[in-house]
């Protein structure tokens, strides 16, 4: 009965033992995995607001041709309230530089636009402009020129029309006229030039005197010329006109040129 109750107690221990080996329990629990904390990421660094530069006026350009309208420019040291600022502007030449009695700067902003007025000059002048807010006063300086010199001409003949000159049967002088009455700028003398093969002749005219026949022309220089054929026929000697202005400064405009045909009507010898 004993030996019974053994056997059936090893019987069911070596049966847990086997159940226990081919895994049926519980799986021994394992450690979970340590979680990574990232890294703290530097705050960034707030980018500096930029400071207000001090008042200014400019004026651009800074040089103009008489009745060119230049721009200004005013900037305060800081924005306008919220109603604006009035800035008052002056000039120290108004009647060459014209400015508004005054400028408005909106509200929170720091400049403000406006438009110079000049007028036309005989020589270079510089005026100064003032722009006044809050007792601190601005200024920028403005230099007005005056119309540049352009040269320009025509030739006529009395007899015979634009572009030529005939020499008269009396005294052998050119009956061209030249007329540079179409020349610009604040002129002072007329300065010709005429030119017959190697030899040039020159001529001053003061102003007003625009207009003016070739003088001292005649057969020493017409001998000195080349001939031509016009495509009726006709002959004739080649002459340059050359004409530059000058002002009372004593500045010379560039040089204009003109060919004209000359006609020696039979004087000096010619035979055309």
């Amino acid at each position: 009965m004993h030996t019974h109750r053994l056997l059936t107690g090893l019987s069911l221990g070596f049966l847990t033992l086997a159940v226990s080996q081919c895994g049926g329990g519980s799986p021994a629990p394992t450690s979970p995995s340590p979680t990574v904390s990232p890294s703290p990421q530097p705050a960034p660094s707030p980018s500096p607001s930029p400071s207000p530069g001090g008042s200014s006026l400019t004026v651009s350009p800074q040089s103009v041709q008489g009745q060119g309208q230049p721009q200004a420019t005013v900037t305060l040291a800081s924005a306008a309230p919220g109603g604006g600022a009035l800035v008052t502007l002056t000039s120290d030449n108004p009647t060459v530089v014209k400015v508004p009695a005054s400028v408005a700067v909106a509200g929170g902003s720091r400049s403000a636009v406006f438009m110079v007025d000049t007028a036309t000059v005989a020589a270079a002048t510089t005026a100064r402009i003032t722009a006044t807010y809050n007792g601190t006063a601005m200024s920028a300086t403005l230099t007005v020129t005056p119309p540049g010199l352009v040269a320009s001409f025509v030739v006529r003949s009395r007899t015979r029309g634009a572009g030529v000159c005939v020499a008269d049967e009396g005294s052998q002088e050119l009956d061209c006229v030249l007329d540079a009455s179409s020349a610009q700028g604040f002129i002072s003398a007329y300065l010709w030039t005429y030119t017959m093969g190697s030899t040039t002749q020159r001529q001053t005219s003061n102003a007003p005197n625009a207009a003016v026949s070739p003088q001292g022309t005649g057969c020493a220089l017409y001998q000195q010329g080349t001939g031509g054929d016009g495509p009726n026929g006709d002959r004739y000697l080649r002459m340059e006109v050359t004409l530059q202005v000058r002002d009372g400064a004593g500045v010379v405009s560039d040089v204009v040129r003109q060919q004209v045909k000359a006609y020696p009507n039979h004087q000096c010898g010619f035979s055309y």
